[in-house]
């Protein structure tokens, strides 16, 4: 005697869900499935102690394009013999991201960032900056829902007032919903 019958077993979800692989076509997913959440990550002690974080959530318009928004947030101490300086700046982004061939893409981004500008100066001074980054990167996924990446922008605008360093590089994890 059969207790539950199987009409309403799944099992290509059922295959999803034991080895994390997606065989459907890419039209048949949902918006949740077709969200990453990614980003990169500072964590740097010493002479100059860098923390911060810029998460970004994008959204897979086909299997080869995401568009997205991201912010931006990093504190710096740098210790001098005066005394200790410290600074943060945040911000956000938007950005768009093309797969060109297997594990590489083309990136441009348009991001806005508020910094310190005066170090020296009390109060110190606070400015927005624009930047519009393009370069590219490589991607490897370690799963269906997980991967790594390197990116290497270039702020095509070369605003003197950019807080980073040109070319930037920037490495991090991306995980699909």
């Amino acid at each position: 005697m059969q207790a539950q019958s199987e009409w309403w077993f799944d099992s290509e979800e059922r295959e999803r869900e034991i080895t994390g692989v997606d065989n459907r076509d890419f039209a048949e997913r949902s918006f949740k499935e077709r969200l990453t959440l990614g980003g990169t990550g500072a964590l740097q002690f010493g002479t100059n102690t860098i923390l911060g974080a810029a998460p970004q959530v994008g959204y897979r318009v086909n299997q080869d394009f995401i568009v997205g928004v991201g912010g931006t947030y990093y504190f710096q101490r740098l210790k001098q013999v005066f005394g200790n300086s410290d600074s943060e700046f945040y911000g956000g982004c938007v950005f768009a991201r093309h797969r060109l061939v297997t594990r590489i893409f083309a990136h441009v981004e348009w991001e806005h960032v508020n910094y310190q500008t005066g170090l020296f100066i009390d109060p110190p001074a606070r400015d927005w900056t624009p930047l519009l980054w393009v370069g590219g990167g490589y991607y490897r996924g370690l799963s269906d829902r997980l991967g790594a990446g390197l990116t290497v922008l270039y702020d095509v605008t070369e605003n003197p007032l950019n807080p980073y360093d040109n070319p930037t590089f920037r490495g991090g994890l991306s995980l699909g919903f």
